[in-house]
């Protein structure tokens, strides 16, 4: 699923929602044209026990996905400090986790 959400998000596959878009369209349409590196990941947002009128456990979930930009940082990569609002993987993981339940 790791693998499957980076082929999406870097357009290698149709997105799986109608009106998503890849991180490279949405960096395309924002004019976001300088060279830039992230990764993302998927998180439990939220996550419980229900117990059901008849006393059945009855998980809940929620998950998302986030993403963080990226620097190069003495010939490595690290992790930015913060990571703009507006970064495309940012702005494609905030869809992502939006229509999660769908997906």
């Amino acid at each position: 699923a790791d693998y499957h959400l980076k082929e999406l998000s870097m357009g290698e596959y149709d997105q799986p929602v109608v009106g998503m878009k890849s991180c490279w369209d949405l960096a395309r349409c924002e004019g976001f044209d300088k060279d830039w590196a992230a990764r993302e990941w998927f998180v439990v947002r939220k996550a419980e026990m229900h117990v059901s009128e008849d006393a059945v456990l009855v998980p809940y979930l929620k998950m998302g996905v986030e993403a963080r930009e990226q620097l190069n940082c003495a010939g490595r990569m690290e992790d930015a400090p913060l990571t703009r609002p507006d970064h495309p993987l940012v702005k494609y993981a905030e869809a992502f986790t939006h229509n999660f339940d769908l997906i």
